[in-house]
């Protein structure tokens, strides 16, 4: 919608099949011109990936909110991971092993295994816990169980030395499980954390 400003003699926005706008403080006035919307390749891969990695992002996004040290002062933990990710999106598809959900310069646990046990009520983690004298008594090892063909996620957390973590579910039987798990430390009001693993675990068929 177009403004008209009759004592100034001037207008911004669209105004039948003219634009009006400023430019270094000068009124313009410039035919009105539907933008272009190439196919290019380069753009339909964009999109692909962009669809693909939001789509998978969002199962689980809302539910780390408070258990990730990424930046999310200006924006959702979503478009937080979907900026790390800005490679998978320009290639034009998810690579779930290569998909980054947390970054920084803490070590990982080591000898992570995830397992659903015949029932399907939980989903239950275990690993050695990381020993460096940059973490706390307060870190805490979070996993993602991601189940994609179902629209659903699930999310835990435990303390680092614990060494193990059973999620509630129920998990669906005989389907796949992509397993992130990263290390969660607190600084006084701020967090940090380390780099994501990850893990594909295949449910029972009970």
């Amino acid at each position: 919608m177009g403004i008209l400003n009759f004592l100034k003699g001037s207008y911004s926005g669209k105004v039948g099949a003219t634009v009006g706008a400023k430019w270094k403080d000068k009124g313009t006035v410039r035919t009105y011109a539907v933008p272009a919307n190439p196919r290019t390749p380069a753009q339909q891969n964009t999109r692909t990936g962009f669809a693909e990695v939001s789509s998978f992002v969002a199962l689980f996004a809302d539910q780390i909110k408070r258990l990730t040290a990424l930046d999310t002062r200006s924006m959702s933990v979503r478009n937080a991971i979907l900026k790390l990710n800005s490679n998978q999106i320009s290639d034009g598809g998810l690579d779930k092993p290569y998909l980054i959900i947390s970054r920084g310069g803490l070590p990982n646990v080591s000898n992570f295994t995830a397992a659903v046990p015949n029932g399907l009520a939980s989903i239950n983690c275990t690993w050695n816990a990381a020993v460096a004298s940059t973490l706390s008594d307060k870190a805490v090892v979070v996993v993602v169980a991601v189940d994609e063909d179902n629209k659903r996620a699930y999310v835990g957390s435990a303390p680092n030395s614990e060494g193990e973590l059973s999620i509630p579910g129920p998990v669906v039987a005989s389907t796949e499980l992509d397993v992130y798990w990263y290390i969660l430390d607190y600084r006084g009001s701020s967090k940090v954390a380390s780099i994501n693993g990850y893990a594909n675990v295949t449910s029972p068929a009970n």
